[in-house]
């Protein structure tokens, strides 16, 4: 039976932590290998906000990779609007400078692929399928819809960004948009997985500094330790309930190594009666006023340059003109245009 071992650690140097937890899980051997680091960058949040990865985690990530000889990008799929490109919310997150200049914007391109399960087709970014090592750093923290923001949730990131309020709006239910994160997690997983518990919020906004990571090579298996430290069940958050159902993962195969101390008073999500009909119903009404938001094109700063119809994955760009009727509002336009011509707009 092949066991699962989790690794929780107390951080006192953040790069021995890094050193020692990457020779542990075996990846001492990284010269040449394009490795893409896949931090949590939910907005423009500050890092006291305990909202996105701490940006220390992704600086000592990053300098022990390139010690090690490896080709190192960084990056992840935020929804953009039209105060915050992806360049500028990692700004505001301080992860361009803790990137060390390997900050990309990833969400210029993307890969059709097709998914077996309630997807059908998804776009993935191209650099997480292209490269050699995936590493995830998810952030530890509360998900009004999941219950818990982990690895599986993370992953939603690969996605680009404004693909996600399209796939919410298809699937508003807890347990079938539950579902779908797990068969976006299934297309490429990470190959390494450390959790960012340097701060941490709960449900109320209570900030603390548990100065811990957790760490792994199955998502499942870490995000199921971290429900732990969490203090609920496991399958109480549905990613993981899913993953546990599937076959995905046998929680008698894990194995806790190190300091197991459950973080005392951290308060989930409220539950109530009809709590997930309420969440579902009024995420319903938000997605769908999202989706009006559609990519307009100012023909005062328009060059015809061609690079958005270039880029555009379905082809519903021809001559600066957009079919609306095509266009699956992946903003991948939004993110090439050279003038910042095209804006996301609500468009009825």
């Amino acid at each position: 039976m092949n066991r699962n071992r989790v690794y929780i650690r107390n951080v006192d140097n953040l790069a021995d932590t890094i050193a020692e937890i990457f020779s542990i899980l075996r990846y001492g051997d990284l010269d040449g290998k394009k490795v893409f680091v896949k931090p949590n960058m939910l907005k423009a949040a500050q890092p006291e906000e305990a909202a996105v990865t701490h940006p220390c985690l992704i600086s000592e990530t990053v300098l022990y990779l390139e010690r090690k000889g490896a080709v190192v990008m960084v990056g992840d799929n935020p929804v953009p609007n039209h105060q915050f490109s992806e360049m500028k919310i990692a700004e505001a997150c301080g992860f361009l400078g803790a990137a060390h200049g390997r900050f990309r914007n990833i969400g210029k391109y993307s890969k059709r692929i097709r998914v077996q399960g309630l997807l059908d087709q998804v776009y993935v970014s191209r650099e997480i399928l292209d490269c050699d090592i995936l590493i995830s750093l998810p952030k530890f923290k509360t998900h009004d819809l999941t219950t818990m923001s982990l690895t599986v949730k993370n992953h939603f990131g690969i996605i680009p960004g404004g693909q996600k309020p399209f796939i919410h709006s298809r699937f508003p239910r807890i347990n079938d948009f539950s579902k779908v994160l797990v068969e976006i997690y299934n297309i490429r997983p990470p190959d390494i997985v450390i959790v960012d518990l340097l701060n941490v919020a709960d449900a109320r906004g209570k900030t603390r500094s548990p100065g811990k990571v957790v760490a792994g090579i199955d998502g499942h298996a870490v995000d199921y330790v971290c429900a732990l430290l969490a203090g609920v069940h496991p399958q109480t958050v549905p990613t993981i309930k899913y993953a546990v159902d599937g076959g995905m993962l046998r929680p008698d195969t894990i194995d806790i190594d190190g300091p197991f101390e459950p973080l005392s008073g951290f308060s989930m999500p409220v539950w109530f009666p009809f709590r997930n009909s309420i969440v579902e119903h009024v995420g319903r009404l938000l997605y769908r006023l999202w989706l009006y938001r559609k990519p307009v094109v100012d023909e005062t700063r328009c060059t015809h340059c061609l690079a958005c119809e270039h880029v555009c994955p379905c082809e519903a760009i021809h001559d600066s003109r957009i079919d609306y009727r095509t266009c699956i509002k992946c903003y991948c336009c939004l993110e090439v245009c050279p003038t910042q011509a095209i804006t996301a707009r609500l468009k009825f």
